[in-house]
């Protein structure tokens, strides 16, 4: 664990002398920066883009923006100006956009002094912008220049229309970044009209820009044509913004070959273009792997959006068409390798050939929708002799496109299929497979602990001499290890403290601690997850996926991937909460209760929720409690299940609040909590009493660990009218006696619900063991009296301190007794 030593901050005790004066001090320090609000929210960006190469000024809008001073952005090609306040709604900057600045999205927060806000979006182009202007629909459509992009939004029954002027054979394209704007569910539709009002394309959702669409003609003759864009179902709404690009730019829609090699310079041909295949030449990157984006270019201008490819070291193979049975099956290079071909023509199936030696564990992959083709593939296995072995349709979660886990029961040659799931074919339908042996491989997520709001708790803001602490997921794909989380960089005054992640967990707590004189340095820091005690080391990136439209039930319709979070140091929080260590351990099916105490400013009487943010495997408790704005404790009773992993943890709790500047949360340091196994174990023998009568329950005890001092055991879940006393023992004994008062008006019957609560003593405080689960008494009524004889009277009830009575006779030895 990395270790860290706590900065200067509130006191744990009641704060006399200069512990007060301290406090005193950074109440007043926190009341002259009330103005500087936390948790700063960003709803919007106005406008949505601009052209490269130019400067634009844009608005920021949302909520608690007053002291914002930086802008982050994740990707290179934007810088800002300094930021101008004009209330805490809305700030303002102008910003440079290079002329090299990337196409397409770039991500961005604000931050100040109180937070970091969400992520949000604003676009590059390669056009320069205009704005749509109304009245505007298909009889009073909008003329505009070729080339330009429209800033516009699709209103309840819109249809947005804009023409412009063509030659005969001149390329008009049209492209919307609408659901890619990602502030609404906006689905939008596009489509060209010629001069008389009659369709030449229209597009809903085009599978290289997912839900986005595009349309591209050649123009059949001169004259006006009609763009025209609106909610696919009419129902869009002021909120429903959109960048319209119209011009003579290229729009085809697939690229091949669908990968290359690191450094390698391939010519690549776009299809799908209405000018027909267009060819161009990229070099790779030598260290890229993965995802590659490839804008077509032609007659100098470039299309809006990209196309994507795989970057990999594998040797590969195309498939020209041909090979559609098992007979003209594409050999594939020796393993690991890759195929790349078109589903196109009326054969829908494409095969390839591959060698493969017993006992090789491979993955087969199908690369289609991630590099958005229209093929929805489906891989099949078959055997030498072309018998079917296994298949996939697709990754469940993981999206449309096939994966197959398969280990090789034999040397020999083997085959493979995709075809697309409905078996469609089409001149763009391209796609890529990768055969590779599948190998260990580890990485760091943030989780989304919000449902459809991915958002939430995704940025570091620490406050000065206090704490902030996350969770972080861990994957394993592979490989079983412990795991050590790291951090490349940090703001200067703050430190990262990490427990060692076991490898029996998926998720741990990391907590960020503030010097007091942290400084205010806003930024962008990159995480690794790493293995440890693994030969190689193995080791991998967090990555966080910010779903800017996530609906309830369908899905993310589109997202972003940040490979840094988002720190800093924010000023001082009116509170601090400290987790107290607990002296003993809590055991299997046991139970321990944690404190939780607040230290406050004096004048702070909020209402403070504290989260258990995270729990050790097979550990349960509450996940949120409150302590009253009058309160400065909370208490947390945790519960250890029969599997709980045993061993040392770390443990902490986060606390959120209101403050008159906006919410707050600090956190905890992590705390030791130690899982171990029950010192006893105990079983209740089955008992029989009647109404009105004493009777006992005997307790066979098996002590597991040894201990000193004296136990106490408690027999609960007893059913109404039945009551019993605490018995005490020692470590050496095996039985134990529990004498039971049986009420006249008990519950008759049988009730399995009885256990024992026993405390074992340990440190000066007690170990809580819940066992004996499932004991049963069962209660019978007074059996009638025979006919002419008088009823007995009840018998008295025992005193308190009346004896325990003998040992009561098992069932058997109960019905032997009656036995004639």
């Amino acid at each position: 664990m990395n270790t860290v030593s706590r900065p200067p901050g509130f006191p744990v005790e009641t704060p006399r002398g200069p512990a007060l004066r301290r406090i005193l001090g950074l109440t007043c320090l926190w009341l002259l920066q009330s103005a500087q609000a936390f948790t700063p929210v960003l709803a919007d960006v106005q406008p949505r883009g601009g052209q490269r190469g130019t400067d634009i000024e844009v608005s920021f809008n949302g909520d608690r923006l007053d002291g914002i001073q930086t802008l982050l952005f994740y990707e290179a090609g934007i810088t800002a100006d300094p930021i101008q306040i004009k209330d805490g709604r809305t700030v303002t900057a102008k910003l440079h956009l290079a002329p090299d600045a990337p196409l397409g999205e770039h991500s961005l927060r604000l931050a100040g002094p109180g937070g970091i806000t969400e992520l949000r979006s604003f676009w590059v182009g390669a056009l320069p912008c205009i704005s749509e202007v109304e009245p505007n629909a298909p009889d009073q459509a909008q003329r505009i220049e070729l080339n330009q992009t429209v800033h516009g939004v699709a209103g309840n029954e819109d249809d947005d229309a804009y023409v412009v002027t063509l030659r005969k054979g001149q390329r008009l394209s049209a492209e919307v970044e609408a659901m890619r704007l990602g502030r609404v569910m906006f689905d939008a539709s596009i489509a060209i009209l010629d001069a008389r009002g009659f369709e030449l394309a229209v597009c809903d959702d085009a599978p290289l820009l997912r839900t986005d669409a595009f349309v591209s003609i050649l123009a059949p003759e001169d004259g006006d044509y009609r763009v025209v864009v609106r909610e696919a179902a009419y129902e869009g709404s002021d909120q429903c913004q959109y960048r319209l690009h119209i011009g003579t730019f290229p729009r085809p829609k697939a690229v091949f070959p669908t990968g290359g090699k690191p450094g390698e310079t391939l010519e690549f041909t776009f299809l799908g273009d209405p000018t027909g295949p267009i060819r161009q030449t990229f070099t790779l990157p030598a260290d890229g792997r993965g995802e590659f984006e490839l804008f077509p270019v032609h007659d100098g201008q470039a299309a809006p959006s990209p196309h994507r490819i795989r970057v990999s070291p594998l040797e590969s193979v195309r498939n020209d068409g041909s090979a559609v049975d098992k007979k003209s099956a594409v050999t594939m290079p020796p393993l690991p390798s890759a195929a790349m071909g078109v589903l196109e023509g009326d054969k829908p199936a494409a095969w390839f050939r591959f060698q493969a030696t017993k006992g090789r564990n491979l993955v087969l992959r199908a690369y289609a929708r991630s590099l958005r083709s229209p093929v929805d593939p489906v891989l099949v296995l078959h055997g030498s002799d072309g018998k079917y072995l296994t298949d996939n349709d697709d990754l469940g979660q993981g999206g449309p496109d096939s994966v197959i886990s398969w280990t090789c029961p034999e040397d020999g040659e083997y085959f493979i299929t995709l075809r697309d799931q409905l078996r469609r074919t089409g001149p763009d339908f391209t796609y890529r497979i990768e055969i590779t042996d599948r190998s260990p491989s580890i990485a760091a997520t943030l989780p989304t602990v919000e449902r459809v709001n991915t958002q939430k708790w995704k940025t570091i803001p620490v406050p000065r001499g206090n704490r902030y602490a996350a969770v972080v997921n861990l994957s394993r794909e592979n490989i079983a290890c412990d795991a050590v989380f790291e951090a490349a960089s940090l703001p200067p005054g703050i430190t990262l403290n990490a427990a060692r992640a076991p490898k029996a967990v998926t998720s741990f707590p990391v907590v960020f601690e503030a010097a007091a004189d942290a400084p205010d340095a806003p930024g962008l820091h990159a995480f690794r997850i790493r293995s440890e005690g693994t030969e190689p080391a193995l080791s991998g990136n967090l990555a966080d996926t910010i779903h800017h439209i996530d609906v309830n039930n369908e899905g993310a319709y589109h997202s972003v991937v940040c490979d840094r979070i988002a720190m800093t140091a924010t000023r001082e929080a009116p509170f601090r909460i400290e987790l107290d260590a607990p002296a003993v351990p809590i055991v299997k099916n046991g139970t321990l209760h944690l404190k939780a105490r607040v230290v406050r400013s004096p004048d702070y009487k909020e209402k403070i929720g504290v989260r258990f943010l995270w729990s050790p495997p097979g550990i349960s408790g509450p996940v949120t409690v409150d302590i009253p704005g009058d309160g400065n404790e909370a208490d947390y009773e945790l519960h250890a299940s029969t599997e709980a992993a045993t061993g040392d943890w770390q443990v902490c709790v986060l606390a959120e609040a209101s403050t008159p500047a906006g919410p707050i949360l600090v956190s905890s340091a992590l705390t030791p909590l130690k899982i171990a196994e029950p010192y006893v174990s105990l079983t209740l023998d089955l008992a029989a009493a009647e109404q009105g009568k004493p009777a006992a329950m005997i307790a066979k005890i098996e002590t597991l660990r040894p201990f000193t001092g004296e136990a106490r055991a408690e027999l609960s879940g007893l059913p109404h009218g039945v009551s019993s006393q605490a018995q005490t023992f020692t470590a050496d004994k095996t039985e134990i006696t529990f004498p039971l008062q049986i009420a006249a008006d008990a519950r008759v019957g049988k009730h399995s619900g009885l256990f024992l609560v026993v405390q074992v003593p340990e440190n000066g405080a007690n170990v809580h063991h819940q066992t004996a689960m499932g004991g049963t008494l069962r209660i019978d009524p007074p059996p009638a009296p025979q006919a002419g004889q008088p009823t007995a009277p009840p018998p008295p009830t025992a005193a308190a301190n009346a004896p325990a009575p003998p040992k009561p006779l098992s069932r058997l030895e109960q019905l032997r007794q009656k036995k004639p």
